[in-house]
């Protein structure tokens, strides 16, 4: 499995994702309101099938609230229901008729034009004249059809006879009739007679029916939803559905209807399939649309893929090939988003291998060369031990015994140089050694020379560089005690003491001292590890520069030479360097 995931490409990996967590979900989320667009698709059609509906019912009721506030006047009118309860007598009848009634009902047929095609009093009264305009008897208004109606509704109502309708013919339902009554009572509440107002089929439906929608059929049903007329013709046989049909794929039809109001009539509204698949048909479109800028993003979105790839694999050659080379050369850098910035930090990075690299040889060579050194020294040294122990003998033999001691001193030194294992050794050893060559002193310059030392026991077991405190000491007599006369006094004090850590040795002489621009020369000089002394300066003074140089070697930059010194007075030599995790 490892093998396999490691040849597939990184532009494929991120593609994967980009489909997996971006591009997929997405296209799940627009198949399933795809899926789900055919219910939305019904309930959209609802919401505006019932608008339809309700804005023409409001608009019906409108037309039959302006007949009805007329007829209702006509019909509460005092003087005419008073005119109506009493009997017709001759002369005085006519004139109240003429002058008063008359003019109310020319008034009220007036205002009701339109919606009212005909506006009429029928009254019970069988005392008025027949003939009269706008008031007519029972006997003369030819009410036969509405007598069953008002037997049934003695309060009156809206009626509406299918008799002479004939089916799948608008121009003969538009013909048809509708009769509003509204009985007339006496100013005692007995029924004298009826306002019948007449309003064309046309007047309400002619908008409604006359619809050149060919994807929505409009219907009036009666109270068993059977079609009385439509704007589309009707197959035979043909039943409006009881219920509201919110359901089905896109090639049936929905169907919708309403009760008028007042009316005995309900309003039915069909969307045809071709209007719901024409829907579909747009928001498949979109789908399609989508589903093409969806994949235009992730053909973008691959080619950055592989433009970064490309790149992070030029980088990936350039690099193996500037390691084989040993770290020469540098990396092409792109500009191409951030992957410059990694070509930029690498060349960096190579500046600093350099320079890292350099250094290391350096001190390679310095460490190759001390050793080198060493191994010269080394070279069948033991005929000199011999030699000097012969004369040490030799001169005890004769009584010469403090010269003996001074050879054997020296003798001890030799070995000290030549076969002391390793680099490091004791504080206390390097001590001993530095004894020793105050004792070779001594046989110059007697007991003028004080040595003493001051360094904790437990300092002692310190491991240190080998030669680090001789060549100190004999720096103060090469150089610190030089102009002194014979017999002055020659003191070197010795002390260790550790600090944070750190162990710094002290050799102090009263000898001549420095002048304050040389030491501060000098300590400059050891604090960037750069030659103290030049081309012909004194050949003792260079123990200081080597020990300087060694501590810098040997503890990572841990460690350094510095000085303090009074001219004429004293001068301190400190050696300070970072003492090693078991020696603290």
């Amino acid at each position: 499995m490892k093998r396999f995931s490691g040849r597939i490409k990184i532009s494929y990996l991120l593609t994967a994702g980009f489909v997996g967590l971006v591009a997929a979900p997405f296209l799940l989320l627009v198949f399933y309101n795809l899926h789900s667009f055919n219910g939305q698709a019904n309930r959209q059609f609802l919401q505006d099938g019932n608008y339809i509906l309700q804005s023409t019912e409001r608009n019906i009721a409108e037309k039959l609230d302006s007949v009805e506030t007329i007829a209702c006047a006509l019909a509460y009118n005092s003087n005419l229901s008073s005119f109506l309860s009493r009997g017709y007598s001759g002369v005085s009848g006519y004139e109240e008729y003429s002058q008063t009634i008359l003019p109310i009902l020319r008034s009220a047929a007036d205002a009701a034009s339109p919606p009212i095609q005909r506006l009429w009093v029928v009254a019970q009264n069988r005392t008025l004249p027949k003939g009269l305009h706008l008031l007519k008897q029972v006997s003369a208004a030819r009410l036969d059809a509405l007598g069953d109606f008002l037997e049934g509704h003695p309060g009156g109502g809206w009626y509406f006879s299918p008799e002479n309708l004939e089916r799948n013919s608008l121009e003969s339902y538009l013909r048809q009739n509708f009769y509003y009554i509204h009985p007339i009572a006496s100013p005692y509440g007995r029924q004298v007679g009826y306002v019948v107002a007449k309003v064309r089929s046309s007047t309400l439906f002619e908008e409604f029916l006359s619809s050149e929608d060919t994807q929505r059929a409009f219907f009036l049903l009666d109270e068993e939803n059977r079609p009385y007329m439509s704007n589309v013709a009707l197959e035979e046989g043909f039943v409006f559905p009881a219920e509201t049909e919110a359901s089905g794929g896109p090639r049936q039809a929905l169907y919708l209807n309403t009760r008028a109001s007042r009316l005995p009539l309900r309003l039915g509204l069909a969307f045809s399939p071709a209007n719901r698949r024409d829907l579909l048909d747009r928001s498949f479109a979109a789908v399609l649309a989508v589903l093409a800028v969806s994949a235009l993003f992730l053909f973008g979105f691959y080619y950055i893929l592989r433009a970064v790839a490309a790149q992070l694999r030029a980088y990936a050659r350039d690099m193996e090939r500037i390691a084989a080379s040993g770290f020469h050369g540098r990396l092409d850098v792109s500009r191409l988003y951030e992957l410059g910035e990694i070509g930029v930090r690498f060349n960096d990075t190579l500046t600093e291998i350099h320079s890292l690299m350099q250094e290391k040889i350096r001190q390679e060579t310095a460490y190759k060369d001390v050793q080198l050194q060493a191994l010269m020294s080394q070279i069948n040294p033991h005929f000199v031990y011999n030699t000097l122990d012969m004369f040490s003998a030799k001169l005890a033999l004769n009584g010469e015994y403090e010269i003996s001691d001074y050879i054997s001193d020296f003798a001890g030194m030799l070995r000290y140089n030549t076969t002391a294992p390793g680099m490091f050794l004791s504080l206390g050893e390097e001590v001993e050694y530095a004894k020793s060559y105050v004792n070779l002193q001594r046989c110059r310059y007697g007991s003028s020379i004080v040595l003493r030392i001051h360094i904790p026991p437990p300092l002692l077991r310190v491991r240190v560089l080998r030669l680090l405190l001789q060549p100190v000491v004999e720096n103060a007599f090469v150089h610190g005690f030089a102009g002194l006369a014979a017999d002055a006094r020659r003191e070197v004090v010795v002390t260790a003491r550790a600090v944070r850590g750190f162990l710094v040795l002290r050799v102090r002489d009263n000898g001549q001292g420095i002048p304050p621009e040389r030491v501060d020369g000098m300590n400059r000089a050891f604090s960037r590890d750069a030659p103290v002394f030049q081309k012909g300066g004194r050949k003792g003074s260079i123990g200081l520069a080597n020990i300087n140089q060694r501590l810098r070697l040997f503890y990572g930059g841990q460690g350094r030479v510095f000085l303090r010194s009074v001219p004429g007075r004293h001068t301190s030599v400190f050696v300070a360097f970072k003492m090693q995790g078991g020696d603290q």
